[in-house]
């Protein structure tokens, strides 16, 4: 049996205040629904983290219910998705059991008596679905005294792990951040401190385990498929997919990698080193170094226009690597003019002319007399 495992899809995400839904119907459109066609995969697994906030725009609804409508209808692939920690699983519920009836099984409640969801030819390959949960509702479903994350989960996967059926191939979706594994600037921690970590032994017993919550793809049976898109520039290395497993004879891992609207790249250097640089319609941040300029995202956004941000170069100031020689130079000037004069040439790159001049005198007079 073909499985394909995505998770992490954080529909309506703005990063700099760009709105990524554009990138985002890209993926399910012209990258996810073609995967389909190819792979033919005989179900889909998305472990969470569906929309970027429990409360998700108009927009992010309706591009996630324009996939489930395609895929219940025109493919007819049975999907399993659980809620992640920026979901709402109240508001992400809602006509679950209606969407059953096209093998869409979008789970939001803990269940620690849950029955697999039961693919396959000969019924051999069986699927436990956890959404994400915080231990104070494992303490009121089981009314146990549970402390933290990993008492938590081996306490609601006990009674589970016990009824395992051996003779099937077994596994389970879920959403949590397992020990070991590398976490990315876009994502956000339950708890600090490593209060949500959990051990992989709480997984024990399982053939594959299906994680969300991690953005960069990792871990083998048991894996995240992280997320198909960048969404933190830290993430510009990643290599985005989708997880293709097969559980014929054994346990085989396929990685797909994503194709995006947009990619996500830092660019170094002077000004001028920058705007060299090929023009490109990816995702910029601007990592400058260099005395300042005036209006650098203007000048920028001719090459890059997506760029999303600019920031100095780390190890200098807002000034750039000359500024301690220009400020100490500034406090020896006592004529407004001559500060005029010296910003005209640092930040605008250029010498000020009689015209500039005068209209500066001018508002600075204006200025002077409304002081008084």
């Amino acid at each position: 049996m073909k499985i394909l495992h995505t998770s992490d899809w954080h529909l309506g995400r703005v990063i700099y205040g760009r709105s990524l839904l554009e990138d985002q119907q890209y993926f399910i459109d012209s990258f996810l629904f073609p995967q389909i066609e190819c792979e033919k995969p005989d179900a889909i697994i998305l472990s969470g983290d569906i929309f970027d906030r429990s409360i998700a725009p108009v927009e992010a609804i309706r591009l996630f219910d324009s996939f489930l409508v395609r895929l219940g209808t025109e493919y007819k692939i049975p999907l399993i998705a659980v809620s992640g920690n920026h979901d709402s699983p109240d508001r992400l519920c809602m006509g679950t059991d209606l969407l059953k009836s096209f093998n869409i099984n979008i789970i939001t409640k803990v269940n620690p008596k849950m029955r697999p969801i039961v693919l396959g030819n000969n019924g051999n390959v069986h699927i436990y679905a956890l959404p994400y949960f915080e231990p104070a509702l494992a303490r009121d479903i089981l009314a146990e005294d549970l402390r933290g994350f990993e008492e938590s989960y081996s306490a609601i996967l006990s009674d589970i792990k016990a009824n395992l059926d051996k003779s099937a191939f077994n596994i389970l979706v879920s959403h949590c951040f397992v020990v070991g594994n590398s976490r990315s600037d876009s994502e956000s921690p339950a708890f600090v401190g490593g209060g949500g970590e959990i051990p992989s032994t709480v997984f024990d017993g399982f053939d594959y385990v299906a994680l969300g919550h991690l953005h960069r793809a990792q871990g083998k049976h048991i894996r995240y498929s992280g997320s198909p898109l960048k969404y933190s520039f830290d993430e510009q290395n990643h290599n985005k997919s989708v997880t293709i497993i097969e559980t014929d004879d054994k346990l085989t891992i396929k990685d797909i990698p994503v194709c995006p609207l947009h990619d996500m790249v830092t660019l170094k250097g002077t000004i001028d080193e920058v705007l060299a640089l090929e023009p490109s319609n990816d995702y910029v941040l601007a990592e400058l170094s260099g005395p300042p300029v005036f209006e650098p995202m203007a000048k920028l956004r001719k090459s890059f226009p997506n760029i999303l941000g600019i920031v100095r170069e780390k190890n200098t100031t807002a000034f750039g690597k000359q500024d301690s020689s220009l400020l100490e130079n500034n406090f020896k000037i006592k004529d407004e003019e001559e500060i005029f004069k010296e910003f005209m040439k640092t930040i605008c790159g250029d010498n000020a002319n009689d015209e500039d001049i005068t209209l500066f005198k001018e508002a600075y007079s204006l200025h002077k007399r409304e002081e008084i």
